[in-house]
């Protein structure tokens, strides 16, 4: 018999932002990588929960950023319009949001110019994970759920070191746009709230 968990009390309710469940699937996604590369399980065992956690942290990603971008704009972030599980379509709205927000603070080029270099690495990797499971069912389920056929035939194999490289590339982007443009916004914030203060006076 296995011995009892210890600290295995979980405060789900305090970790209520998208930024919260994208670092925790994560790190999740990082442990299942430490237990595959020291031998103690297979690529076949593991392969499943890694590519549904490494989706799944992507999708998460471009939620967080999308809802971080709508703080910095004073909009409301429509969880009807981003609910949903389509990468392609998350990773063109992250495009034209961002876009609009850097249009909006008139930040530099160069920041434009990053987003861009990053934006096409994510791309490839948005690709290549929506391609095998276009919505979020193919890694969790062995059947899809429309047709009753199989999601991956007998002799589907997928490199789960080039799956990771793609998705460590990708997750930069989706962790450091908001904190990259965050850092504007809260200086042009600044200097409004001075313009004010100084109007005040006069």
């Amino acid at each position: 018999m296995n011995p009892p968990f210890q600290c295995a009390i979980a405060h789900v309710g305090i970790y209520q932002n998208f930024g919260a469940y994208m670092a925790f699937y994560e790190t999740a996604v990082e442990r299942l990588f430490d237990v595959l590369q020291s031998g103690a399980e297979t690529s076949d065992t593991l392969a499943m929960p890694i590519l549904a956690l490494m989706r799944h942290s992507m999708e998460l990603g471009y939620k967080y950023s999308l809802w971080e971008l709508h703080q910095m704009m004073d909009e409301k972030f429509d969880s009807q319009k981003y609910g949903h599980h389509e990468l392609p379509s998350l990773h063109k709205s992250l495009y034209d949001y961002f876009k609009r927000t850097v249009e909006h603070y008139r930040l530099p080029d160069h920041v434009m110019d990053g987003f861009e270099k990053y934006r096409l690495k994510t791309e490839t990797a948005m690709q290549k994970f929506s391609a095998l499971d276009k919505l979020s069912f193919s890694f969790r389920y062995p059947i899809d759920k429309k047709s009753g056929g199989v999601n991956f035939g007998l002799h589907t194999t997928i490199d789960l070191s080039q799956m990771r490289q793609l998705y460590d590339e990708a997750m930069i982007l989706l962790r450091h746009t908001a904190d990259v443009v965050g850092e504007y916004v809260d200086i042009h914030r600044h200097m409004q709230a001075e313009m004010r203060q100084f109007q005040g006076v006069w």
